[in-house]
Formats: structure tokens, C-alpha cells, sequence
């Protein structure tokens, strides 16, 4: 079996298995960004944790039923592009890079993608960490594209947490994960020349990073 079918075939069982998965929990979502509605006339930069990226697919396919176009930022590694098959099986688009490796390429295809009418979705403490740290992608694209950030927050009341850098988080089966679409926030350079405040603003609105999830 030559590394292609193999990595297909274990994109393929982890698209089935999610879903079997995501079928068993209890969805409890609020929207107060509006994307929901299809509210927004231009592309939003999505940020989210990168230990509660899991969801993310389902939440396209199943909660936002693919009214926007999405294009994810995934890691040239074998494991992001693993991601980035993994996350086609849901519709969505990738582009393969990071702040380390290939991050100039990456940058102009994500612009490219914005161009087009995607929306772009970014872990900004992936994927390497340290975990809940906002690395440069995020804010530097905003800066550059002068698009806002809506920020998702993902808290599963029950969860398995590996032994990966970053804790990542796999919801049990039947428990409730909790979705907040946060409204989008632009950066200002007059009220904000350096961007620290905004960074911090971001940082808060990703959620929680102390272990405790802020539970809806």
C-alpha cells in the first residue's frame, strides 16, 4: 500500500469516525457574530485553539451548512497535510504553511483565497504553541488585509485531553460542547498604534486558557 492510499484511508475512517462521534453530543450554539445568518457582505480572518480545532469541521458542515467558503491554514508537515485531506472530506479548503515554514508562500495564497470570497480560519497558537499564545499569523494578516477576527470558542463539559503540547481536547461521547461565534473585531491603528490592546482583546475573546472552560 503505497503512503497515499494510506493516508487517504486514514482520513477517510477519521471523517467517519468524527462524525459517528459528533452525532452523539449535545450541541448548545450561539451566534453572536451573525454568521449564522449569512450576515456578513466580506471575508472574516476565524480564529481558534488549536486544541479545539476537532470540532471544527463538523461545525462547518453541520452547524454553518457551508454558506461561506472556508480555507484553513494547516502545517506543511505530514501531520497538517493529513489535516488538510481530513478537512476537504468536510468541504473545506487548506493552504499548507506557518509563521516557520513556507509562511511568505502561505501568506499570498490565504490572500488569494480572501480575494475569492473565503473566509480564512487560523489556530494562532499552532502548530507548535506554546499553547494559548497568540503567534504573529493571525494579527499579521489582519494588519495586512485589514479584515476583522471572529474568534469561535469551543468547550466540551466532559473531555479526554492527550499528552500533545497543546493538551489536545476530544469531546465524550454524549457529553455537550458549547459554540460561541464571537462578534468580529478590527484592529484600529489610530486608537491602537502598536496593537497590544487588540492583541489582548483577541486573546480574551478566544476564551478560556487556564484549564477551566468558560461553560455557556
Amino acid at each position: 500500500m503505497t503512503r497515499a492510499v494510506l493516508n487517504r484511508c486514514i482520513t477517510v475512517l477519521g471523517s467517519i469516525v468524527l462524525k459517528l462521534l459528533g452525532g452523539t453530543l449535545r450541541w448548545k450554539v450561539s451566534d453572536e457574530a451573525g454568521y449564522l445568518k449569512s450576515a456578513f457582505t466580506h471575508p472574516v480572518l476565524v480564529g481558534i485553539w488549536h486544541n479545539r480545532i476537532l470540532i471544527l469541521p463538523l461545525c462547518f458542515e453541520w452547524i454553518c451548512r457551508r454558506h461561506r467558503k472556508v480555507t484553513v491554514l494547516t502545517s506543511p508537515s505530514r501531520d497538517g497535510r493529513l489535516l488538510a485531506d481530513f478537512v476537504g472530506d468536510f468541504g473545506m479548503c487548506s493552504v499548507l504553511g506557518s509563521s516557520s515554514r513556507k509562511g511568505v508562500a502561505a501568506i499570498r495564497r490565504l490572500e488569494a483565497a480572501i480575494k475569492e470570497g473565503s473566509d480564512v480560519a487560523i489556530t494562532p497558537d499552532g502548530p507548535r504553541g506554546p499553547v494559548y499564545q497568540l503567534n504573529p499569523g493571525l494579527l499579521y494578516l489582519a494588519a495586512k488585509t485589514g479584515l476583522p477576527i471572529m474568534t469561535i470558542q469551543v468547550d466540551y463539559e466532559s473531555y479526554w485531553a492527550t499528552r500533545s503540547w497543546d493538551k489536545f481536547r476530544i469531546p465524550k461521547p454524549f457529553s455537550t460542547v458549547h459554540i460561541r461565534f464571537m462578534k468580529p473585531v478590527a484592529m484600529s491603528p489610530i486608537e491602537d498604534p502598536t496593537g497590544e490592546a487588540y492583541r489582548n482583546l483577541i486573546i480574551d475573546l478566544l476564551g478560556a486558557t487556564d484549564g477551566q472552560d468558560a461553560l455557556v
